[in-house]
């Protein structure tokens, strides 16, 4: 597979003049307060007014225009081979989000430490929960009620 050489420069400059554009947006924004022809404590002038209507969308423009070149300079490098492709994760099917049904866990031989811990913690709570539903709501019931009276005493 042939590889070819990626040219950054337009990406590079792209950004550079995205992230100028941001800086004269900021200054429209900040230019009333720093030249102080905005009185402090008064109603905004009109060249306040205009300045915020001016700059406030020429500093989001120039971000969303940053943020499109990087991503573009993420794909070149991506397509060069400079930066490794990314996966998207695959759908497992319907069977990890089913309810576990019995405590017999299935190994996955690409599962990690966290997965498997936490469908064995899973599989214990439906256990536990499905014990509570078949042991009988009474004594369940009748536990808590002792807990409340308990705790209303105390």
């Amino acid at each position: 597979m042939p590889t070819t050489q990626p040219t950054l420069g337009k990406y590079l400059i792209g950004m550079a003049v995205s992230l100028l554009i941001f800086l004269a947006g900021g200054w429209l924004i900040l230019a009333p307060f720093a030249l102080s022809y905005q009185p402090y404590g008064a109603d905004w002038v009109s060249q306040t007014t205009n300045n915020l209507a001016t700059g406030i969308p020429v500093a989001v423009v120039a971000l969303v225009a940053f943020g499109f070149f990087f991503a573009a300079l993420l794909g070149a490098l991506r397509a060069a081979g400079v930066l490794a492709v990314r996966k998207r994760p695959e759908a497992q099917g319907q069977a990890a989000f089913q309810p576990a049904t019995g405590l017999a866990l299935v190994p996955a031989p690409a599962q990690s430490d966290l997965d498997r811990t936490l469908s064995t913690l899973a599989a214990a709570l439906a256990a536990d929960l499905s014990a509570r539903r078949q042991g009988g709501n009474a004594q369940v019931s009748d536990q808590s009620i002792e807990q409340v009276a308990t705790r209303r005493e105390a």
